[in-house]
């Protein structure tokens, strides 16, 4: 008797999974279920990874300079706490809402872009001014503004998504808000940063399906528009030219790829072993930063740097696939773009900062996502992932999935 009423009772209720609660009344999820595991563990071991060889090469760099040999990695780990605490937040909120403070979030960037320029606020470090001090910490507003453009666009495409046949709807919208981000970080100057956010807003609005004529034609221009800023301005021609022939000046220009080099030669195989690498003790310039790899590839030798090759290949796959299965699951166009803009954006920079380590690119200041020191590069790219595995979870109820602007 008392189990059949059990049972009439437990059937009757419903478990807790399928309540459905209003957006606008609790924009916090009650469940943890649908999360990525998958991709929470790759970025979580590539982020470990990262600390590991943060540590390895700024050591002895950081007891030089600062007295203290733990001053970076603590600073890294600091961030990387901040950011695992960006993930999980961001992860928590319907990605969904992003639609709506698209231009907020872009004119944020803009003002703190802006900012720099300010005397007192903005810092200038290696004949570049990129950063904002506050407090006792430099805040790179570049990064920031990788993403915020990747939102607009993302959100953009999706609101005008049947006009985008027209050359105004299709490719110019997506250009003149996002501009005056462009020109402040060329004026920085931040070229690699600027190439690299016209590429991944190029491969949205193919990926969105905008006419390919447009797409050429825009691209023709942004190429020649690329090509006098590299070759007009001296200090570029310089890295061009170096690229070309490293071996030109050994001892000047082509210092720190040819000492790259070298680290990849030393590394061989399987590598001099963890923490043995001699090109960090002030051999390489910047060597626990935009030029970790080649750390790597001294210390751990091919086997290591294929397994971080590997990682973003897997990572880059697994975002994708994220992106395919919001539009093919939920019809979310504005999901897919965004899961699209910041798989792409991640996986390009991590490429470029590789190819450059190899000689394989001129140099840029592109640091490696989740593995070279920087504080606010990590966090930023963390929270973005927190978005990802926003998108991987889906829609939180019928509020969000319904179109924005049309």
């Amino acid at each position: 008797m008392f189990r059949s009423l059990w049972l009439r009772i437990k059937r009757a209720v419903p478990r807790p999974s399928t309540f459905e609660v209003p957006a606008e009344s609790c924009p916090w999820p009650l469940s943890t279920q649908g999360i990525d595991l998958v991709l929470l563990l790759i970025v979580v071991s590539m982020v470990a990874f990262g600390l590991l060889m943060v540590y390895s090469s700024s050591f002895i760099y950081a007891q030089e300079r600062t007295g203290d040999g733990f001053a970076f990695i603590k600073k890294q780990l600091l961030f990387s706490g901040l950011g695992f605490i960006s993930l999980i937040a961001l992860y928590r909120v319907d990605y969904r809402r992003w639609s709506k403070w698209a231009y907020p979030v872009m004119l944020l960037a803009i003002v703190l872009l802006a900012l720099i320029a300010i005397p007192g606020i903005g810092v200038r470090a290696g004949g570049a001014r990129r950063w904002l001090r506050i407090g006792e910490f430099n805040f790179q507003p570049g990064e920031f503004a990788k993403f915020a453009v990747i939102f607009f666009v993302a959100y953009q495409l999706d609101r005008k998504w049947n006009r985008i046949h027209t050359f105004t709807a299709g490719v110019l919208s997506h250009f003149i808000v996002p501009l005056p981000a462009l020109i402040l970080l060329l004026l920085q100057p931040d070229f690699g940063t600027t190439v690299m956010i016209s590429v991944v807003i190029f491969a949205l609005m193919f990926l969105a399906g905008v006419p390919r004529r447009y797409l050429f034609a825009a691209g023709l221009l942004a190429a020649m528009a690329g090509t006098m800023l590299a070759l007009g301005t001296a200090y570029r021609r310089d890295r061009v030219m170096t690229f070309l022939d490293p071996w030109r000046d050994p001892s000047g220009k082509g210092f720190q790829i040819l000492q790259s080099l070298v680290g990849f030669h030393n590394g061989s195989l399987f590598g001099v072993g963890l923490g043995n690498g001699k090109e960090k003790l002030f051999y390489l310039p910047e060597a626990h930063n935009d030029f970790i790899f080649a750390v790597i590839g001294e210390e751990l030798g091919f086997v290591g740097i294929a397994g971080v090759v590997l990682a973003y290949l897997y990572f880059v796959q697994r975002g994708l696939k994220i992106a395919w299965e919001c539009n093919k699951k939920y019809q979310d166009r504005f999901g897919m773009l965004l899961a699209s803009g910041i798989t792409l954006a991640l996986g390009l920079q991590g490429f470029v900062n590789m190819a450059v380590v190899l000689g394989l690119l001129p140099t840029k200041g592109l640091t490696l996502p989740f593995i070279s020191y920087g504080g606010s590069a990590l966090l930023v790219d963390l929270a973005a992932v927190g978005v990802l595995l926003s998108v991987a979870r889906g829609p939180r109820s019928s509020f969000q999935v319904k179109s924005y602007g049309r």
